[in-house]
């Protein structure tokens, strides 16, 4: 089976309808969203009118058979994650001023200060509302985990990104207990794939960038990091699981 993996659109129609153009181009027979749909933040996007949360919400429900929610699709909603890397959320979080969240999460949580609102109608709220915080899914004999970003933060709500292999021994664990081999997340915005192995190729750093359109999954546990549809850095792309020869592809958008 072929795979479409899609991710990070931020309310961007236009990269969202090349990208499940190029999908049926490169036939995928499902396609996978890694979340944020929704949710665009002035200070790193410009808005223009081929973006509507509405819009990419709606084609992705028609497109995707596997749907997992990111952090700003849980603040669309005013949703509270379930798996917070240690954050204790207040109840009230959501009635709080910017103020007072800042002074709580002392730079731990997001905040979204600079978020623009959405064309979401109460019918999208209730559908974001729904989604899985992630997904296994059997995969070439195995199994493979979904999720915007990595556990113990599976939504990307809180401010630390994997940067040193001790970072993902809780990650690991989950894994294991779960017979997981592969895991695809989105949410950094890499300019290309990222791979951190279980056995930590390297002593300190997790993640490494792998620049090639066509990599091998191997039979070794890994964890990697997809390419965002909509990025704020230039590179786009989707990418492609192929169960079948155990491959990983990297296709990128043109953004003209």
């Amino acid at each position: 089976m072929r795979i479409g993996i899609i991710s990070d659109i931020h309310e961007n129609t236009t990269m969202l309808t090349k990208a499940l153009k190029l999908a049926s181009v490169n036939k995928c027979d499902e396609i996978a969203c890694l979340g944020d749909i929704v949710g665009m933040d002035h200070r790193f996007y410009k808005f223009n009118p081929g973006h509507s949360a509405k819009a990419c919400l709606d084609i992705v429900r028609s497109n995707c058979r596997w749907i997992v929610p990111g952090n700003h699709d849980l603040f669309a909603v005013k949703r509270l994650p379930s798996y917070t890397n240690g954050f204790e959320y207040p109840e009230t979080w959501f009635s709080m001023d910017a103020d007072e969240k800042k002074r709580i999460s002392r730079g731990r949580v997001w905040t979204y200060d600079g978020e623009i609102p959405t064309d979401l109608e109460e019918e999208d709220l209730l559908f974001l509302n729904s989604l899985p915080e992630y997904i296994i899914l059997p995969f070439a004999g195995t199994s493979c985990l979904l999720s915007h970003y990595i556990y113990p933060d599976f939504t990307g709500s809180t401010t630390q990104y994997i940067e040193r292999n001790n970072h993902l021994a809780q990650f690991w664990d989950f894994m294991d207990r779960n017979n997981i081999m592969y895991s695809f997340s989105g949410h950094s915005h890499n300019h290309f794939a990222g791979l951190a192995y279980r056995g930590g190729r390297s002593f300190m750093k997790a993640i490494h960038s792998v620049p090639g359109q066509t990599i091998n999954l191997g039979n070794e546990m890994v964890m990697i990091l997809l390419p965002p549809i909509s990025g704020e850095k230039g590179r786009t792309g989707f990418s492609i699981i192929d169960s079948d020869n155990l491959k990983l592809e990297i296709i990128a958008i043109n953004t003209v």
